[in-house]
């Protein structure tokens, strides 16, 4: 009986510690899932977005809004905000993937820390900002997601 409880204790303190180097604290995590489902309830499967990434090491054509178009789940369309140029949709994931891409961030060696803002009706990441640990340059960045409308 007594090794039974040892056992949970370990694991409990386990658990903790593994929080405790997570980027995301319990609480982070908890708002993760409240605005995921939010989002997995949302009436519509396809819409447009708009993104901005501001960080030292990405392609300049990132640094500039671009408006995403997806449809059904997949990303099919980017065009240049400022003047509707045609980009790479492969350059871009759907909400869902910056859902799996903030997940991956709790788990990334180099990230210290991950704030992220969501939009209260909808429940899409709107800021996702990364901080690299120190020592590493170049790190950090983020990602503004505003306009999202759905289209039929």
């Amino acid at each position: 009986m007594v090794r039974h409880r040892i056992i949970a204790v370990i694991g409990l303190l386990s658990c903790f510690a593994a929080a405790c180097s997570s980027s995301l604290s319990p609480k982070e995590v908890l708002a993760l899932g409240r605005a995921e489902a939010l989002w997995a309830a949302r009436p519509f499967d396809s819409y447009t977005y708009e993104t901005v990434i501001s960080c030292g090491e990405c392609p300049d054509v990132m640094r500039h809004s671009a408006r995403v178009l997806v449809s059904n789940g997949k990303v099919v369309g980017a065009v240049l905000v400022a003047n509707d140029s045609v980009l790479s949709p492969t350059s871009f994931v759907t909400i869902d993937g910056l859902f799996a891409q903030i997940r991956r961030y709790q788990h990334e060696e180099w990230v210290r820390d991950v704030i992220v803002a969501y939009d209260p009706q909808l429940g899409y990441p709107t800021s996702i900002s990364t901080f690299a640990k120190s020592g590493i340059m170049d790190g950090g960045g983020a990602q503004y997601i505003s306009n999202l409308i759905a289209t039929p």
